[in-house]
């Protein structure tokens, strides 16, 4: 192998249910709670309707599946006198509930896991990769604060009567610019991608994991007043202790940003996470290999507003991008303009709950081998 690329072995280690998503939802309509309500038996909707051919009923599947809004899968099979066992052919797999779901309650969509072309879960290379590069921006963003001085009076100075999800798009571009595109192509204008010198960050797919990983968990918000609130969200999480493994190559002649300073900057955005966001919630300081991966994870993992600003102003900057980018009423019912007198914004750990504990959501140890 040529010198200059340096390989090494690495893993993710669940510390809190983790959500990484496929971008489809498991309807009501494709599952059952089990009997023992320990489980959700999830079905293929395909073959659950061959068998409905065999059992004659296809006809008031095809109703119940086009028309009935109301009724879940385990109601319909109830009140059309199906057994649980002629349908086992269609089971597509099984996933452990993370706290029992009563029978009888209202059943919701459940968020699937992402998996592979075999049906087992993984977390791909490009959501690690996305989780480092924000980390690494916002590293770059501490150890150099005046590089950012212009893009972060822009920021702190936009303002828009109609709000819009893509605001603040060409300041964050210009930052992700300055910070990453500086391989100097020839005859290439900066912004291209080509200059972008995290192309010598390479990371693989994780290793499949078990279905067995899988717990389902539902979303719940922690206020800053000690307060919960449970929504019905539900989705497919790796539980604790799950190893995520996978191999990060990096290439020295394009990445500055070896395995020891990727730790470093892990360690940087900890701390920041902690200081201006994650403390306001009387929660312990986390390790200094903690990372928050995945869906759920929450804004501030996500963004580089307070690496830029600090705790204090950090605050007000946070709730003005809310208000400049959310309807003003998803704004409103959020209570994003009581962000300032929290003192944190947003002022809700996104969270869920196994077996009646609170864990915040995608809390995980990262680990590169040798370092």
């Amino acid at each position: 192998m040529k010198d200059y690329l340096k390989v090494y072995k690495a893993k993710i280690i669940v510390m809190s249910p983790t959500f990484v998503g496929s971008g489809k939802d498991i309807s009501k309509k494709e599952y059952r709670l089990s009997e023992d309500g320990e489980k959700v038996i999830i079905y293929d909707p395909a073959k659950f309707y061959k068998l409905m051919q065999k059992a004659g009923k296809d006809s008031q599947y095809e109703i119940f599946l086009m028309n009935d809004s109301r009724n879940d899968l385990e109601t319909w099979m109830r009140d059309n006198r199906i057994a649980f066992s002629s349908v086992n052919d269609a089971v597509r797999y099984t996933v452990a509930c993370g706290d029992r779901m009563e029978e009888g309650k209202s059943k919701v969509q459940i968020m699937e896991f992402a998996k592979d072309p075999y049906g087992l879960p993984y977390v791909s290379g490009s959501s690690i990769k996305g989780m480092l590069r924000t980390i690494l921006l916002g590293f770059e963003i501490k150890q150099n604060p005046e590089k950012y001085r212009q893009e972060a009076e822009q920021i702190k100075r936009f303002h828009t009567d109609r709000p819009d999800r893509k605001a603040y798009r060409k300041e964050t571009n210009n930052i992700e610019i300055n910070t990453f595109n500086t391989l100097e192509r020839e005859d290439i204008k900066k912004e291209n991608a080509v200059n972008d010198n995290l192309q010598g960050l390479i990371i693989s797919d994780s290793k499949p994991l078990r279905l067995a990983d899988l717990v389902l968990c539902q979303k719940v918000e922690y206020h800053t007043n000690n307060e919960e609130k449970s929504l019905n969200i539900l989705r497919e999480c790796l539980r604790s202790g799950t190893k995520i493994e996978f191999t990060i190559t990096i290439d020295t002649q394009v990445c500055p940003y070896d395995a020891d300073k990727t730790m470093e900057a892990i360690k940087v955005f900890n701390d920041m996470y902690y200081d201006c966001f994650l403390s306001k919630f009387n929660s312990k300081k986390r390790p200094p290999d903690t990372v928050y991966l995945g869906g759920g994870a929450g804004f501030v993992s996500k963004t580089v507003i307070y690496s830029l600003f600090g705790a204090d102003e950090g605050v007000t900057v946070a709730e003005n991008v809310f208000r400049n980018t959310l309807p003003q009423s998803v704004f409103n019912s959020h209570g994003h303009r009581n962000d300032s007198r929290y003192g944190v914004s947003p002022h809700i750990l996104k969270c869920t709950k196994k077996d009646g504990k609170r864990f915040q959501m995608g809390m995980c140890q990262f680990v590169i081998e040798g370092v």
